[in-house]
């Protein structure tokens, strides 16, 4: 008999509460498991609750002043890993162009449609 899979563990950062409704949705519909927070806080708080992560989606933008790369760099610090990440930005200054180069990284250009996100996160899985 085979072992069941084990649902793929997604942390979701974004503070506009109906985007994170909507795409945590979206998520648990394609079998994931899904948290969703609002900030840089809350989600080193998850993450060092539950160090079983296996992806990280967050918005580029966050309230004050906080942004996606920030996130992503304190959950790394916090899980001691480098989780797999999607940084989902509509801004095309060169600060989101010139991130460093990260086989771990992957950034969607709003607006994102739902099959390209499930598409990256399905790469990042099989990285």
């Amino acid at each position: 008999m085979r072992e069941p899979q084990r649902q793929v563990r997604v942390l979701l950062v974004e503070d506009d509460a109906s985007v994170r409704a909507a795409t945590r949705m979206l998520l648990k519909s394609e079998g994931y498991y899904v948290t969703a927070v609002a900030s840089l806080t809350e989600a080193v708080e998850h993450a060092s609750k539950d160090p079983s992560l296996d992806l990280l989606v967050t918005d580029y933008h966050l309230r004050d002043g906080e942004t996606g790369t920030q996130v992503i760099g304190a959950v790394r610090e916090a899980l001691h890993v480098s989780i797999r990440a999607v940084l989902i930005t509509g801004d095309s200054s060169s600060a989101v162009h010139e991130l460093p180069a990260d086989p771990y990284l992957r950034v969607a250009i709003k607006p994102i449609k739902a099959n390209e996100l499930l598409g990256m996160l399905a790469a990042l899985l099989s990285s």
